[in-house]
């Protein structure tokens, strides 16, 4: 099979004529493989955290919670009722959230407090799973506390916490004194924002804190996708308003609105995204500085092969010919260290714990396990990632051939071979 010949010459101009191999070119090379590495490992990494992350938010959490307008209390089993006709929806738990604040060795800290029903809440999250210590909260005035939040107020299992809700201090007639509540137990999610401002109650326990007769504030679902709870709760929400307006319906449900884990944490879930979308540009840079040696060497191949240029373009080898050359040894060069870059990336992103493991050797504290709350370094490669570096890389590889390819193409026969 016969190949272009401008491949052909590619090809012979990247082995020098006194040795098998050029160093230089393998040098450009193994710059290119180290850039698409580094690339591909950190954009596993972030991959990772941002799966950690996600997992974290809907492990304590649902998929979707129904609320009303105002954060009125509304009654749960009507709506749970409606729920029960849509196949996508795996379980729902009532609950009652607000603010509070509690005091303890004179020192006062803000945290969220959640009521729940123990048993619904089993199809929700397996809390049980969590506790680092003691039991579950009942319905005698015990809660639940984050581990992060219990190291800050200072307690443990067995401890008193005096909690104030908002009603304490908003009453004109008479003064609402604080709950005490017991800590029956400590949990963890990994998650700093939830350990360090989560605590959980059972429903009795709360509304007692939050002054509430019935009802709950919000109900919270489990969906068979989370990533697909858009449109359940798009289904959900038109299952609500046409319920509102049926006759011998339920008019208050047109007060009730929906939301999804994505818009609850929308603002973690961006902050998670620019951090991915700019290390993937500033590391891009690396593959730029990789593959401006490309054009070095391009640069003086063009130089040391004037006079080969020269005696082509005398017998009649077109500019577009020559050009297609340099084009050709830049995608050569981009492509082989793309090769070597994909298969370097996906080991070390396959076998990070070790590599970490042997790095710590030099600095201990290196990415430590405690401080990241993290066994394994998480990690996740994607097809996606891996064809976009890639792609970059090809393109900057290409490229690279610009500045070379033009000096060729300008080149004239008589000056390349004036002193021949």
């Amino acid at each position: 099979m016969k190949i272009p010949f401008s491949l052909f010459l590619a090809f012979k101009y990247l082995k020098p004529k006194r040795s098998m191999i050029s160093i230089i070119t393998v040098l450009t090379m193994m710059g290119i493989m180290l850039g698409v590495a580094v690339l591909i490992v950190v954009l596993s990494v972030m991959t990772g955290f941002d799966d950690v992350h996600k997992e974290h938010m809907i492990k304590l959490d649902s998929h979707i919670q129904i609320a009303a307008r105002g954060q009125v209390a509304f009654a749960p089993e009507p709506v749970m009722e409606l729920l029960d006709g849509i196949p996508e929806v795996q379980a729902a738990a009532p609950a009652v959230e607000g603010f509070v604040m509690m005091t303890r060795y004179d020192q006062a800290i803000t945290a969220v407090l959640r009521g729940i029903d123990p048993e619904l809440e089993k199809g929700i999250s397996d809390l049980e799973s969590l506790l680092v210590a003691g039991t579950l909260p009942t319905d005698d005035e015990t809660v639940v506390v984050g581990e992060r939040l219990a190291r800050n107020l200072g307690v443990w299992t067995g401890d008193q916490l005096t909690v104030y809700s908002p009603q304490c201090f908003l009453g004109e007639d008479e003064l609402r004194l604080p709950a005490e509540l017991t800590v029956s137990g400590i949990f963890s999610v990994g998650m700093y924002d939830i350990d360090s401002q989560f605590m959980i109650s059972s429903l009795p326990t709360a509304r007692d804190v939050f002054n509430m007769e019935a009802g709950v504030q919000t109900l919270r679902i489990i969906t068979d996708d989370p990533y697909q709870a858009e449109a359940t709760s798009e289904k959900i929400r038109v299952r609500l308003v046409d319920a509102s307006v049926r006759e011998g319906g339920r008019p208050w449900f047109k007060r009730l609105y929906t939301r999804t884990w994505m818009e609850i944490h929308q603002n973690l879930l961006s902050t998670l995204k620019v951090e991915k979308d700019m290390m993937f540009i500033l590391l891009c840079g690396i593959s730029l500085v990789a593959t401006m040696s490309v054009t070095n060497t391009l640069i003086t191949l063009c130089v040391q092969k004037t006079h080969e240029i020269g005696l082509l373009k005398a017998l009649g080898f077109s500019s577009g010919k020559v050009v297609g050359i340099f084009f050709l040894l830049g995608s050569i060069q981009g492509g082989v260290g793309c090769i070597f870059g994909v298969v370097m990336g996906m080991w070390v992103s396959g076998n990070l714990d070790a590599v970490l493991n042997f790095l710590r050797r030099f600095n201990p504290g290196l990415m430590s396990a405690q401080f990241y709350q993290f066994t394994e370094m998480p990690s996740r490669t994607t097809l996606s990632d891996v064809l976009s570096v890639c792609l970059i890389v090809m393109v900057f590889s290409t490229l690279a051939g610009v500045l070379p390819a033009i000096r060729a193409a300008k080149m004239e026969p008589v000056d390349a071979l004036r002193y021949e």
